[in-house]
C-alpha cells in the first residue's frame, strides 16, 4: 500500500474512517426450486455505512397458476429476514420475479440461504436457493507515476493513475493541487487483467508545482469510497511556455442500448471563459483495447458548448480534445465510460 494512502466514506452524513475490505464475487443462486427455472440472480453486497435495499430475480414458472409467493432468507450465522416480492398473476409460461431484501454494513459477505415459498391452488411449497453477496468495497493501493512529476517547458507531461480496488462498480480519479485546488479529472478508471484500474491525464507546463492529492473514488449501489494518496509536482526547469490554458469537459450516458444513439457533449473553455468555434476531436476506445481511435470532430458554438452522436455498438471510453496553437494549450477530458447493452 502506497505510504500515507487513507481511506474515507464519502456519503451525506460527512466522511467517516474505514478500513478496506476484501471482495467476494456476487454469485448466483445454485439449482432452481420446483416453481422456477434458471437460476436466482443477484448482485448483493454489503454496503459501506448504512442499510441498504438490494435486489434478485428469479424466473417464476406457469404464474397464471399462483395466489401467493412469500419468502425470507438467512445470512451465515445470523437469522432471517423478509424478502418481499413484486408478484401479479399473469398468463404467460414464465414471468420474473423481483424481490427485496435490506444488508446492512455489519452483516457478513458470503453463502446466504433464501426460502421462497409459492403457493398453487392452495398448497405453498418451499424453494431454496443459496445467494452469494460480496464484501464492501475497498480500496487497497493508489499511486501516480512518474512521481514526482517533472513538468517541461513547451510539453505535456504523461500522468498515470493506477488504484487497486475490490467491489465497486465504477471507480474514478481527480488529481488536486493542495494548494490552489487546480484539477485535473483523469474520469473513469480501467480495470485491466491484472484487476488493477487504471487512467492516464497530461500535465502542461504551467502546472502548480508542490504537493498534490490523488483522489480514487470507488462507487456501488449509491455509496462510495475515497481513497487518497500523496504524490508530488515539479516546476519546469526553464520556466512556462505561457500560453493560455484549455480545457474540456464531457458528458455521455453510462448506460446505452446496443444500435441506439450515444450523445457525447460538454464545454470547451480558454481560460476562464467559453472557447467558441473551436474544432475538437473525439476519440473512442473499445473496452479491453489498448489505444484510442479517432472517430470525428465537433465544433463548439457561441457558448463554448459542443455535441456530436454516435451509434452504440459496444463498452467502451470517449474522450474529446482540444488541440492546442501557437497561443492556447492542448488539453483533454476525462475518460468517460459507456456500458452498451444487448
Amino acid at each position: 500500500m502506497m505510504k500515507g494512502m487513507r481511506l474515507l466514506i464519502a456519503a451525506a452524513t460527512g466522511a467517516t474512517l474505514l478500513v478496506g475490505g476484501v471482495h467476494v464475487s456476487a454469485a448466483n443462486a445454485a439449482t432452481a426450486g420446483p416453481d422456477f427455472s434458471g437460476a436466482a440472480s443477484s448482485d448483493a453486497f454489503i454496503p459501506l455505512d448504512k442499510d441498504v435495499e438490494v435486489s434478485v430475480t428469479l424466473q417464476l414458472r406457469d404464474p397464471g397458476t399462483v395466489s401467493a409467493v412469500s419468502g425470507d432468507i438467512t445470512p451465515p450465522g445470523g437469522a432471517g429476514r423478509p424478502v418481499g416480492f413484486d408478484f401479479r398473476p399473469s398468463g404467460a409460461a414464465e414471468t420474473a420475479l423481483t424481490g427485496r431484501f435490506a444488508i446492512g454494513k455489519d452483516d457478513p459477505a458470503g453463502s446466504w440461504r433464501m426460502n421462497v415459498k409459492v403457493t398453487r391452488d392452495g398448497a405453498t411449497r418451499d424453494n431454496v436457493f443459496e445467494l452469494g453477496v460480496a464484501a464492501r468495497q475497498g480500496i487497497t493501493d493508489a499511486v501516480v507515476r512518474p512521481n514526482p512529476v517533472q513538468l517541461v517547458k513547451g510539453k505535456d507531461v504523461k500522468v498515470s493513475v493506477r488504484a487497486g480496488v475490490t467491489g465497486a462498480a465504477s471507480v474514478s480519479a481527480l488529481l488536486v493541487n493542495d494548494e490552489t485546488a487546480e484539477t485535473f479529472d483523469v474520469g473513469d478508471l480501467e480495470r485491466g487483467s491484472d484487476g488493477y484500474y487504471r487512467g492516464v491525464t497530461y500535465f502542461s507546463d504551467d502546472t502548480g508545482p508542490g504537493s498534490w492529492t490523488l483522489e480514487v473514488h470507488a462507487t456501488r449501489g449509491g455509496q462510495t469510497l475515497k481513497g487518497v494518496a500523496s504524490f508530488t509536482v515539479k516546476a519546469p526547469a526553464r520556466g512556462s511556455s505561457g500560453k493560455t490554458r484549455t480545457r474540456v469537459t464531457i458528458s455521455a450516458p453510462a448506460k446505452a442500448a446496443k444500435g441506439r444513439p450515444v450523445k457525447v457533449q460538454g464545454k470547451v473553455f480558454r481560460g476562464s471563459a467559453a472557447y467558441p468555434g473551436k474544432k475538437l476531436e473525439v476519440y473512442f476506445k473499445a473496452k479491453g483495447t489498448k489505444s484510442y481511435k479517432l472517430l470525428g470532430f465537433a465544433r463548439s458554438n457561441s457558448s463554448g458548448r459542443y455535441v456530436r452522436t454516435y451509434t452504440a455498438r459496444k463498452d467502451g471510453y470517449f474522450r474529446v480534445k482540444a488541440p492546442g496553437t501557437a497561443r492556447t494549450r492542448s488539453s483533454l477530458s476525462p475518460q468517460e465510460f459507456v456500458d452498451v447493452r444487448p
